[in-house]
């Protein structure tokens, strides 16, 4: 039976890199991870780390008992430097997903994240730098919820707190109006008393 599972990668920083030649200023990089070409997410830009970028991204995909079973089941990882025309990919890493997991272990899930230095090989084929990565296996339930199949933890975290600071703010906006209302009430009774007393100062003052 098919069971459902969630790989969170975190793509932690790079050393080494290959500068991209004729480059103008500090190599500003980025880095992209999928598990097929359809769906890709992508880190924030490291803009001083140049040759040595941190990016501490994490990732959520979710993925079947079958792909983690899988030998040949990885993770595409591309590093690519900033470019005023185009961008400029430093290098490549596939992560076989059968690296990180125990013998046996497809069907469980892996609670500590398993954390490797793996070579970055360049456009050439040749290797130059290495990628720091950490590789985890969530079981579905205590997965955080996901209505995508594949999310930044940044977004999620955004997507998950959206709505209750929607409804905090309807709740304020509600309060505001009750309020509101309660001071206009109290006013308009202000209003009323305030002309009954002048009215019985007027009388009084007539009768006098």
């Amino acid at each position: 039976m098919k069971k459902n599972y969630v790989l969170e990668i975190t793509l932690i920083s790079a050393q080494g890199l290959k500068e991209p030649s004729g480059k103008l200023g500090r190599t500003q990089t980025y880095a992209s991870a999928g598990i097929d070409s359809s769906v890709k997410l992508r880190t924030g830009v490291d803009r001083i780390g140049g040759e040595n970028p941190t990016w501490n991204d994490k990732f959520l995909f979710k993925v079947s008992s079958d792909f983690l079973s899988s030998e040949t089941s990885g993770i595409l990882i591309e590093i690519f430097a900033l470019g005023i025309i185009r961008d400029t990919l430093l290098g490549t890493v596939r992560l076989l997903v059968s690296n990180f997991l125990q013998f046996g272990s497809a069907f469980k899930a892996v609670k500590t994240p398993s954390f490797n230095a793996v070579q970055v090989r360049r456009p050439s084929g040749r290797f130059h730098g290495v990628l720091n990565v950490g590789v985890k296996v969530l079981d579905s339930a205590d997965a955080p919820s996901m209505s995508v199949s594949a999310i930044g933890f940044r977004d999620l975290i955004r997507e998950n707190v959206h709505p209750k600071t929607q409804y905090q703010s309807m709740k304020k906006s509600k309060s505001t109006l009750r309020i509101s209302h309660e001071n206009l009430l109290r006013d308009s009774n202000d209003q009323s008393n305030g002309c009954d007393t002048n009215s019985s100062s007027s009388s009084s003052a007539t009768t006098a």
